[in-house]
């Protein structure tokens, strides 16, 4: 008997954890596995998966692809009425009477799938009864039977997912633990209270493989990765003692870090990313989806986080019950203040299964009807304002997400009684020139808010410079936005310095060893007539060298 495990990744560059796992306990079974996007043709997916001739086929379910799942589901059944088809992951977890009565899938695994798919398949293979099996629902005599999962898979049981792989240039997925301390009525997460941890021994192991395997990028799943302080601690300390510079990403809960998880950071700030969720900081607001409302606590965690050196995202969430307009910005304000890396102002999902869901109307919450059932409008917040909210993030992630906007927005907020303020005014100039809706190169950013600061009174000719740093530290196009261009040459005696060694070593050292070839692609040079930098004075050159790594740069004064 042929299974087939499909998962249709956001990205190509996404790996799906789940399908791996499941295939590795299920052990001598022949079992392949099938990664596509959700971006592929739907015929060509369609061809992919029965090519294969499968007797069964298992989808990972989310989001993000459960539409067009569904859609392979029905032609699948069409073309071949005895595949065995079953369905599994948090999309379909729950509300799944609806998906057993059209009739697409044969079983919907719930909850954690190793044990259950593999008991599962084992009856099936040998046409044995499956109906007496726990954590699976199906259609019976017309009725819809849904048996819950009783038993927890242990962590240990489960082998490294990725053996034989290149995951070189993949973002590589990876759990040490399951469960959720916390009760956050909009997560999925919340409905499964009883953590679960594989050993240190064996998250010591996986790490070390993934490294050696040439992983980039790990992204530890964990829905806390905090809420065992000393746990965490020892896995910091495994990551700090693998030789490579693979970057590991995790979720952590502010409020929880403590001056001991901070110290535990020295030494491999470059090889941590934290994402923060701190969702809102209106007190009430968080109650109603019960969480901690320790707000100072939160907004100080994520402050020594940033202090510690290491790369920072914060997640806010517009339309949480409680929250209007006002408070929404109150937030934006207390985050973008505390300067990190990253705000993604993302919008509430009333995804199924969840205690917020089944309280809608509690709180007047509406929300779109298809995934990601994204909320409308709440009995303290408009739709309108929220779509304006929806400009604002979409600003947010254009340029100060982008990291190549960093002096020129600090020098803006002079002119802006608050950071809010900024993005709002910058949002009214979008609009009345009908800049959304189309794209923009890197140029046009640059030339837009060029044109923004130049409408509302700032000193345009001070501003120039600090846009003129940030797209020579930023980019290394030589095609600059009009804004920038000028007619000034670089002085002989400047470009000469590039090619003086001595110079080089005490002002640019990467830039040694490199031929005239090289430099001339990587280095571009600037003039500046303010003192951008703080540092004696303007009317100075500033050359720039941008490595794989990082940008250089050195003043030089003529």
């Amino acid at each position: 008997m042929k299974t087939l495990l499909v998962a249709l990744n956001a990205k190509y560059y996404h790996t799906n954890l789940a399908i791996r796992n499941i295939k590795l306990y299920c052990n001598s079974m022949d079992i392949q596995l099938l990664e596509m996007t959700i971006n592929d043709d739907l015929d060509l997916i369609l061809y992919n998966i029965l090519n294969k001739r499968p007797d069964v086929i298992g989808f990972s379910c989310y989001i993000w692809n459960i539409d067009k799942v569904l859609k392979l589901c029905e032609y699948i059944k069409k073309v071949n009425k005895d595949i065995l088809i079953v369905l599994g992951g948090p999309e379909v977890s729950f509300d799944l009477d609806d998906l057993l009565k059209i009739g697409v899938a044969d079983f919907i695994v719930l909850g954690e799938g190793e044990a259950t798919f593999k008991n599962l398949l084992q009856k099936i293979h040998n046409g044995e009864n499956v109906y007496d099996l726990n954590g699976i629902s199906y259609m019976k005599d017309g009725k819809v039977i849904s048996r819950e999962n009783t038993d927890y898979v242990c962590l240990d049981d489960i082998p490294f997912p990725y053996d034989g792989e290149d995951i070189s240039n993949k973002l590589v997925y990876y759990e040490t633990s399951r469960g959720c301390p916390f009760r956050c009525s909009y997560c999925l997460s919340s409905l499964d209270n009883k953590l679960r941890y594989a050993s240190i021994e064996k998250v010591r192991d996986d790490l070390e493989k993934l490294t050696n395997m040439g992983a980039k990028i790990v992204k530890l799943i964990d829905r806390s990765f905090d809420s065992n302080i000393k746990r965490a601690v020892e896995i910091l300390d495994i990551i700090r003692g693998l030789r490579s510079d693979t970057v590991f990403h995790c979720e952590v809960n502010p409020e929880l870090v403590n001056e001991v998880f901070i110290n535990s950071l020295k030494g491999i700030e470059d090889r941590i990313q934290f994402e923060v969720g701190i969702q809102t900081t209106n007190k009430e607001t968080l109650k109603n989806v019960s969480r901690n409302p320790d707000v100072s606590g939160a907004l100080n965690g994520i402050k020594l986080i940033i202090n510690a050196g290491v790369k920072v995202h914060v997640d806010l969430i517009a339309g949480l019950p409680g929250d209007d307009f006002d408070s929404i910005v109150k937030s934006f304000n207390d985050v973008y203040k505390l300067n990190p890396d990253e705000i993604q102002l993302g919008f509430l999902k009333l995804l199924k299964g969840t205690r917020i869901r089944k309280n809608k109307d509690i709180y007047g919450i509406k929300y779109k009807s298809d995934p990601p059932y994204e909320v409308l409008m709440t009995n303290t917040i408009s739709y309108m304002e929220l779509y304006e909210l929806k400009n604002i993030a979409f600003l947010l992630d254009k340029y100060y997400n982008s990291g190549k906007f960093k002096m020129s927005l600090r020098f803006l907020l002079d002119f802006f009684k608050d950071p809010f303020e900024l993005y709002s005014r910058l949002n009214c100039f979008w609009e009345e020139n009908g800049f959304y809706g189309k794209k923009h190169s890197l140029n046009d950013l640059f030339d837009i808010i060029y044109r923004f600061a130049l409408s509302g009174g700032v000193d345009t000719d001070y501003f120039k410079d600090y846009l003129r740093f940030d797209y020579l530290y930023s980019t290394n196009n030589k095609a600059y936005p009009d804004c920038l261009k000028e007619d000034k040459k670089v002085p002989d005696e400047v470009k000469s310095l590039l090619r003086n060694d001595e110079w080089l070593k005490r002002n640019l050292p990467a830039a040694i060893g490199m031929s005239n070839s090289e430099k001339n692609k990587n280095l571009s040079i600037g003039f500046f007539k303010h003192d951008v930098l703080n540092i004696e004075g303007g009317n100075v050159y500033i050359t720039f060298l941008h490595c794989d790594d990082k940008t250089y740069y050195a003043k030089i004064n003529v």
